[in-house]
C-alpha cells in the first residue's frame, strides 16, 4: 500500500494547476502563482521522482476514436488464484481501469470496446481464464461524470 504523503501549500497549488492544464510550462506556472522558474522545476521533479505525479497524459473522448461502448466488468475469482489473474486481466487493452475490490466480487473493471461484438469476444476471452469463477457486465448507457482531477483541499 502506497504511503500517504504530506504536501504543502505552494505542492498543492502546483497540482491543482497541472490538473488544470499540465501543458503549462515551469516559467508559466511560477507566474501564476509568483515564485521563481526554478523553484518550479526543483518542485515538479520532486513530486515526479516520490511518484506524486506518475504522468502527463491527453484525456481523449473514447467514443470519438471508435471505443462505442463503456462497461463496467465485475469478476469472481478463485481466491487461491486472485494474484495468478490479476496481471491476466491487467493486460486487457481493453480493461481501462481494474480494482481489486471488497464486497461480492474480486475485481471491477470499467471496459471500453469499439461495439457490442468486441465487447462479447473480450468477455469470451476473459471467462477461459482459470479461475474465473463468474462475470457480470454492464453496460453504460450515458456518461455522466469523469473527472480524473483529485481535490487535495
Amino acid at each position: 500500500m502506497a504511503e500517504s504523503v504530506t504536501l504543502d501549500e505552494t505542492d498543492i497549488q502546483i497540482l491543482e494547476i497541472l490538473q488544470e492544464n499540465c501543458k503549462l510550462n515551469f516559467t508559466q506556472i511560477g507566474n501564476e502563482l509568483g515564485i521563481p522558474e526554478s523553484t518550479i522545476r526543483y518542485r515538479i521533479e520532486r513530486l515526479e521522482k516520490r511518484r506524486i505525479i506518475n504522468g502527463y497524459v491527453a484525456l481523449i473522448n473514447p467514443r470519438k476514436v471508435g471505443l462505442t461502448i463503456t462497461a463496467i466488468m465485475m469478476i469472481k475469482i478463485n481466491p487461491q488464484m486472485i494474484k495468478e489473474i490479476s496481471p491476466k486481466l491487467a493486460s486487457f487493452k481493453e480493461l481501462r481501469h481494474l480494482f481489486r475490490s471488497t464486497g461480492q466480487y474480486d475485481m471491477i473493471s470499467v471496459v471500453n470496446a469499439r461495439d457490442i461484438g468486441h465487447l462479447n469476444d473480450v468477455m469470451g476471452e476473459i471467462k477461459q481464464i482459470e479461475g474465473i469463477h463468474e462475470l457480470i457486465v454492464e453496460v453504460a448507457t450515458e456518461l455522466v461524470k469523469v473527472d480524473p482531477k483529485f481535490s487535495l483541499r
